[in-house]
């Protein structure tokens, strides 16, 4: 039977692919693997805030940097002055060049926990705990604990009242 649309209604309906992860404004996040979970950085959260892995790398090159300064202070004072200026920045920028196009990664938030039992698909988890990449849940099935497959295929099991963290993507 078709309608005036010309859409048969008995014809046998086709599942629509799972949709892919993506920001809240519908782009695809950077680092979205063939699998289907995305790459993301960053690994420290104040609250609901994360803190920048650019940041994180800067504050490492100052470090360095200093470590450097006062090997070179006596010598070449005005190099050690350099040092600390130039090599925080060139951290910063070194990173943020790595995660836009040698090894794409999205920024992510935790915005909460579920027991494994109680995912839904749409749901964006951390696969490997707190940190690491993430994956949308697809569908949930119980069988002796919970069998969670993410979009790509990927899946993961997990006793029925394991916490997961609930994720966010930001970039």
């Amino acid at each position: 039977m078709s309608t005036e649309d010309h859409v048969d209604l008995f014809r046998e309906q086709v599942p629509a692919a799972d949709p892919k992860p993506c920001l809240a404004d519908g782009s695809p996040p950077r680092g979205l693997t063939a699998e289907g979970w995305v790459r993301t950085t960053g690994w420290l959260q104040f609250g609901d805030q994360p803190v920048s892995s650019a940041l994180m790398a800067a504050l490492l090159g100052m470090l360095g940097a200093m470590v450097g300064a006062v090997l070179l202070l006596d010598t070449f004072p005005v190099a050690a002055g350099v040092l600390v200026v130039v090599v925080p920045v060139l951290c910063s920028a070194v990173w943020g060049i790595v995660i836009t196009w040698v090894r794409p990664a999205s920024s992510a938030r935790n915005v909460g926990t579920k027991h494994a039992e109680k995912l839904l698909p749409g749901d964006v988890v951390r696969l490997y705990g707190s940190i690491g990449p993430v994956g949308q849940v697809v569908a949930v099935t119980f069988e002796q604990g919970v069998r969670v497959v993410f979009h790509g295929g990927g899946h993961r099991s997990w006793a029925r009242r394991e916490v997961v963290h609930v994720a966010e993507l930001l970039t």
